[in-house]
């Protein structure tokens, strides 16, 4: 017998559910290197090569703006990653929201031009894997006679 169970086999399921918790936490984790890992090229690219983009936002206060809610974003959503690999129900739903809103930015990005819609690419397969995992892990969590599947 191996030192790891992953609890697969278990006839109540709960394996199967944590297995799925398990690839929404990496889900959620990828993402949440995605969005910190944007704000440092935004504010690397504005020390290094100045401020540039459309007036309403090329400012220093914008730029701090975006670097800022991108890193908190960022650390949020790592914060639920961890939720969710510890296997906290309270996680799920503002996972459910992030692959929502995930999806509002990527499906767009898929009709733009090389390289942004292969990022479109990356980022709504990101978001479509994340939701069949929440997906997984609520149906699987869900008590005999429980119809509301809301993510507790």
């Amino acid at each position: 017998m191996a030192a790891y169970d992953s609890g697969v086999d278990r006839q109540d399921g709960t394996g199967s559910a944590q297995s799925a918790g398990r690839v929404a936490a990496v889900v959620a984790g990828l993402q949440a290197l995605g969005l910190i890992g944007n704000a440092a090229v935004v504010a690397v690219v504005a020390i290094r090569d100045g401020i540039t983009g459309p007036s309403a936002v090329a400012s220093p206060a914008g730029v701090v703006t975006e670097v800022v809610v991108f890193a908190l974003f960022g650390a949020a959503l790592a914060w639920v990653a961890w939720g969710l690999w510890t296997d906290h129900a309270a996680a799920r739903t503002p996972f459910l929201l992030a692959q929502i809103l995930t999806l509002t930015v990527g499906v767009p990005m898929l009709s733009s031009e090389a390289p942004v819609n292969l990022v479109g690419v990356a980022v709504t397969a990101s978001a479509v894997v994340g939701l069949l995992a929440w997906l997984g892990a609520v149906v699987l969590n869900k008590p005999q006679g429980q119809a509301d599947p809301a993510g507790g």
